[in-house]
């Protein structure tokens, strides 16, 4: 298939997938529309956070939520049951796009946070059953350490960098079970990078 017959696929299908769904694209960049649709509306990697056991009421907090695939999947998928999304996104560009995105789809429940996780993790004042999606390149081991506050979360799909570190021992020292997925890359800057997934 050609660049041509390629292009014209992605504005005809993809381009008007995402946009009838409120998410918006300004220029067409194929690996981020792979990363972006692919992983997230196609493959759905964050579906075991939504698929089980989710809580009525839940806020889900997206780190590193970049233009708002993420977030508008949890949003879709959760059902009803997720009444509020808190949005991270450090990165100006992707800010923008991920503001872009929710004036677009006139969504009220997602919360745009042009600031980076905190570092070490503390709950938003008065909010429980959270469920946490976390893609931050490397800064997980920053912000879940002893020191996090995780009250009130039950549910953690974390992409971890360089390996899974302490991460396991600090989610079962709170009272999570864990599994690590077998890192399927091995990033030159990064290390290691795979899955994991704590619960309650």
């Amino acid at each position: 298939m050609g660049v041509k017959m390629i292009d014209k696929y992605i504005k005809k299908y993809i381009v008007n997938y995402l946009q009838r769904r409120g998410y918006f694209i300004n220029k067409i960049d194929y690996q981020y529309v792979y990363n972006s649709f692919v992983e997230t509306f196609v493959q759905q990697q964050y579906r075991w956070l939504v698929q089980n056991n989710l809580k009525p009421n839940t806020t889900a907090i997206d780190f590193g939520s970049q233009a708002g695939d993420s977030a508008f999947y949890l949003l879709y998928e959760g059902k009803g049951k997720i009444k509020e999304i808190w949005a991270y996104e450090p990165d100006d560009n992707f800010f923008a796009l991920l503001s872009k995105n929710i004036e677009l789809a006139d969504v009220q429940n997602i919360i745009p946070l042009h600031a980076k996780a905190p570092e070490p993790f503390t709950i938003p004042k008065n909010k429980d059953n959270i469920i946490i999606k976390c893609d931050i390149e490397g800064a997980e081991h920053n912000i879940f350490t002893k020191d996090a506050d995780l009250t009130g979360v039950y549910k953690i799909q974390l992409e971890y960098h360089g390996g899974a570190r302490d991460l396991p021992k600090v989610f079962e020292s709170k009272g999570f079970k864990v599994e690590v997925d077998k890192a399927w890359n091995v990033d030159p800057k990064l290390g290691e990078v795979g899955w994991l997934y704590a619960w309650k």
